[in-house]
C-alpha cells in the first residue's frame, strides 16, 4: 500500500494499483524508493513532485519518502508512469548555510552543533532526537546545503556512529548514535541465501599515514612532538604484508596534537586493511518465520555462513534492496562490508574533499606588504603601526627588510614572528 501526503503532511490519496514497487535503504546514507503506475489510473493526478508517499512493505510500513522524477513509457502493454522517490531525509537539502557559519569548539557539544544546523531550515520538518557523542570540534560551513553539513558533523568521528530517524510523527526525528555492535541476523547457503559475490578493494589502502590539523604551510599542526618515534607519521602494522602506501590526511578541526594524534591511530587502523565487500542475493523469509534472525535491516551486523566456500564472515549491511516487493516478495539484496564507506571513505575522495572544505573555510595563504619610511636612532625607535584585518586567522611570518645604506640595495631582513594568532601581541626590537 502507498498513502500520498502534501508537503504539510495531511493525507491526499491512497494508491491501490501501484505495481514494481521497490525500496534502498542505505546505512548512513540517502536512501530511495520506487513504484509504476498505469498512465490512465486517477490517482495519477495526486502523485506531483515533492508530494510525500509512505510506502508499505506488505503490513509492515518502510519509512517515508518524497516524489522526484516521473517518467511515462509506452508499451505493448499500455502507458506506464514511474515514480522515483528519495527518503524525507533530502528535505534538508532544500535549505542551505548561507555564507560563512562557524561553530562549535571547546564548551561547544556535538548536539548544539546539531540543533544550529536544525535550527536553519525554513520549515522545522526536522527535529533533533538521540545523540550519543559529545565530541567538541569546531565546523565551518559556506554556502553548505543543511543535509551535507549534518553528514559532515559525524565525519572526523574516530568510533563507529549512525544516523537513524523516525518519520512516523511530524515534526519528523533525527538521531546520531552508536550502532549495534551485535549480531542480529543470519544469512546462510540452504535456507535464504541464494548466491554471493566477494570484491576486495585494496587501492584506498594506507600503511604509513601524515596526519596535519590546524594551520597553513609550514606552521600545520603535526604528530612529531607527541609520537613517541617523533615523526610526523604514524606507521602500521601491516607494513610487512602491504608495503609502505603513504597518505596525507589533513583535518583543521584538530588544534591539539594530542587529539591529532590519537584521532589518526584510529583512522589508520580501518585502512591499514582492504575493504572487503560482499553482494548478497538472499531470501526475504522474515515474514514466514517471525524470527528477528531472519530479518535484514540497513546497519545490522549479520552473520553470513557458506560451508561449501568455507565463509563464516560476520560484518555490517550497507545498503538493503528489495527490488519489487509485489512482484518478487520474496527478494532481497544485500551489500555488506567489512568497513563502512562513511567511516573508511576512498581516500582520495575523502583528501580532496576536505582539502576543497578547508580552503573555503580557512582561507589560502596571502602576502600583505606595507611601506614604512622614519628616521631612528638609539633612544628614539621607530614605531611601526599596521592593522591587521578581522578575517585573518593565523600570521605565519612577519618580515622586516631594513637598510642601512641610504640607497637600500642590500637589505637586512629580520624575520620577526613564526605562526602566530592575530590576537597575539608583537614587540620586537631592530638591531
Amino acid at each position: 500500500m502507498i498513502k500520498v501526503y502534501d508537503q504539510s503532511m495531511q493525507l491526499i490519496a491512497y494508491v491501490e494499483n501501484a505495481f514494481a514497487v521497490g525500496y534502498e535503504e542505505k546505512f548512513n546514507g540517502l536512501g530511495s524508493a520506487w513504484f509504476s503506475l498505469p498512465a490512465n489510473d486517477p490517482k495519477t493526478a495526486e502523485c506531483q513532485p515533492f508530494r510525500l508517499v509512505e510506502i508499505y512493505d506488505g503490513e509492515e510500513r518502510v519509512d517515508l519518502f518524497r516524489i522526484l522524477p516521473i517518467d511515462t513509457t509506452r508499451s505493448g502493454n499500455g502507458n506506464t508512469i514511474t515514480y522515483q522517490c528519495e527518503h524525507v531525509l533530502g528535505t534538508l537539502i532544500d535549505d542551505v548555510l548561507f555564507q560563512y557559519h562557524q561553530v562549535g569548539g571547546l564548551g561547544y557539544p556535538t548536539d548544539d552543533v546539531l540543533e544550529y544546523i536544525l535550527s536553519n531550515q525554513a520549515v522545522s520538518h526536522w527535529q533533533l532526537g538521540s545523540v550519543s557523542f559529545t565530541r567538541q570540534f569546531e565546523y565551518k560551513w559556506e554556502n553548505e546545503n543543511l543535509l551535507a553539513a549534518l553528514f559532515s558533523v559525524s565525519r572526523p568521528f574516530d568510533q563507529a556512529y549512525q544516523w537513524t530517524w523516525d518519520t512516523s510523527t511530524y515534526p519528523w526525528t533525527l538521531n546520531l548514535v552508536e550502532p549495534d555492535q551485535e549480531e542480529s541476523c543470519y544469512i546462510r547457503y540452504g535456507k535464504n541465501l541464494i548466491g554471493i559475490t566477494k570484491q576486495e578493494e585494496p587501492r584506498d589502502l594506507c600503511t604509513r599515514l601524515y596526519p596535519l590539523g590546524y594551520g597553513e604551510g609550514v606552521n600545520q599542526l603535526t604528530v612529531k612532538d607527541v609520537n613517541p618515534a617523533g615523526l610526523p607519521y604514524i606507521d602500521a602494522d601491516t607494513q610487512a604484508q602491504y608495503g609502505i602506501i603513504s597518505r596525507v590526511w589533513a583535518d583543521r578541526r584538530y588544534e591539539s596534537a594530542e587529539m591529532l594524534f590519537a584521532a589518526a591511530q584510529a583512522r589508520l587502523e580501518v585502512m591499514k586493511l582492504p575493504r572487503v565487500t560482499y553482494s548478497v542475493d538472499g531470501a526475504e523469509i522474515y515474514r514466514l518465520t517471525e524470527d528477528p534472525l531472519d530479518r535484514f535491516l540497513a546497519g545490522a551486523l549479520v552473520r553470513v555462513i557458506d560451508e561449501q566456500l568455507g565463509m563464516d564472515i560476520v560484518a555490517r549491511v550497507v545498503i538493503r534492496n528489495r527490488p519489487d516487493i509485489y512482484g518478487s516478495p520474496g527478494s532481497v539484496k544485500l551489500e555488506i562490508a567489512n568497513k563502512v564507506m562513511t567511516i573508511a571513505n576512498s581516500f582520495a575522495q575523502l583528501a580532496d574533499r576536505q582539502r576543497v572544505q578547508e580552503v573555503y573555510a580557512q582561507g589560502a595563504t596571502n602576502l600583505d606588504t606595507r611601506d614604512f619610511a622614519e628616521n631612528c636612532d638609539p633612544t628614539h625607535p621607530a614605531v611601526i603601526r599596521f592593522n591587521v584585518p578581522a578575517e585573518a586567522v593565523r600570521i605565519n611570518k612577519l618580515l622586516f627588510p631594513t637598510s642601512a645604506n641610504p640607497s637600500g640595495d642590500i637589505p637586512r631582513v629580520r624575520q620577526l614572528v613564526v605562526g602566530i594568532r592575530r590576537e597575539q601581541v608583537v614587540r620586537a626590537q631592530l638591531p
